[in-house]
């Protein structure tokens, strides 16, 4: 979604909700969301994937909608972090009473000009024609003032939109946070390591955890199966952590726990605790039914020796990670 003036997006209404009209659309945010971008015609993409879509099956169904409006409008980011999903639902429905009052103006307006063609055919149509014009200038009043209600709710909307960009292009611009989990990033977590190192003795320690199988994932329920099973980990990692903690996401489904004064078999301990929860949780979609019936993670546990480096550390953890991938995945390995 882009700030249009008034006058482009009214511009753009006129052109988008015949179009809707025409193959019956149902006025809903999304497919509404769609063919406003679809006759902006700035995302050829979208545009060749509608008319593809259409040219199978005749028009184009409420759910190809959602998932093109995904795609399309909406950051990954926005999608998955969740202050900024509920802003974007909250969005989306704002929009939603004032799409179906549109539709509903238009119906009008049409009924409206018909009749007046039903009087107008009769032989004395010149008698009732003063009736018809003050008729027919009353319903386009309303139709017109329904549009440019609809016109400042969109304008509205398309600046919350631009502001929630905004804030996702903050994060991304934070070269410490992962984005789409507002995690510490790789950097963020080797800056956290230098900060600790020079004060700590055997008492820091560093879990490397990874998501068993994602690419099994990805491609048996699609990569936004795995990108929100990567999210629900961050969120269950984050209402799990301890006070002396520190999150990261490495890449991929890679997280990090660096946990300060904590001993190898404490931090040992830790990783079990982590892991036995996450095998409890399921991952579902919106209707409730289960997508990942399992979450499986496989740990990697080192605790620092001397004044280990930041970058011995990790690989250290990485290679125990890779251990326990090798001893048959979701387990914990320290060695």
């Amino acid at each position: 979604m882009h700030p249009d003036s008034p006058r482009q997006a009214n511009a753009l209404l006129h052109k988008a909700v015949p179009l809707m009209r025409k193959m019956d659309i149902a006025p809903t945010p999304y497919n509404y969301g769609i063919w406003y971008e679809y006759v902006r015609q700035t995302s050829p993409k979208l545009n060749q994937l509608v008319d593809s879509t259409i040219g199978k099956l005749g028009s184009l169904p409420s759910f190809m909608s959602k998932e093109l409006f995904h795609q399309f409008l909406v950051a990954e980011e926005a999608r998955y972090n969740n202050e900024h999903k509920d802003k974007l639902e909250e969005l989306v429905n704002s929009i939603s009473s004032n799409t179906y009052s549109m539709s509903e103006s238009l119906q009008e307006l049409e009924s409206v000009v018909a009749k007046s063609r039903r009087v107008l055919s009769r032989a004395d149509r010149h008698k009732h024609l003063e009736k018809v014009v003050r008729f027919l200038d009353q319903g386009t009043k309303k139709a017109l003032s329904d549009a440019e209600h609809f016109s400042n709710t969109l304008n509205r909307v398309n600046e919350e939109v631009q502001q929630l960009k905004a804030e996702l292009d903050e994060i991304k611009n934070n070269v410490d946070l992962d984005p789409l989990t507002q995690l510490f990033n790789q950097k963020g977590l080797e800056r956290q390591l230098y900060s600790l190192i020079p004060g700590s003795e055997d008492d820091l320690s560093l879990l490397i955890l990874d998501i068993d199988h994602l690419k099994d994932i990805n491609i048996k329920h699609g990569r936004r199966a795995g990108t929100a099973l990567i999210c629900h980990i961050g969120r269950i990692l984050l209402n799990k952590k301890l006070e002396n903690a520190t999150l990261a996401r490495l890449s991929g489904g890679t997280f990090a726990i660096v946990l300060h004064e904590a001993t190898l078999d404490y931090a040992i301990e830790y990783a079990e605790i982590i892991r036995s929860h996450l095998n409890k949780q399921r991952l579902k979609n919106r209707s409730g039914q289960g997508i990942i019936e399992k979450i499986c993670v496989s740990v990697g546990v080192a605790t620092i020796i001397g004044q280990e480096s930041p970058t011995n550390l990790i690989a250290r953890a990485s290679g125990y990670l890779d251990n326990a991938k090798r001893q048959g995945r979701n387990r914990t390995a320290s060695r």
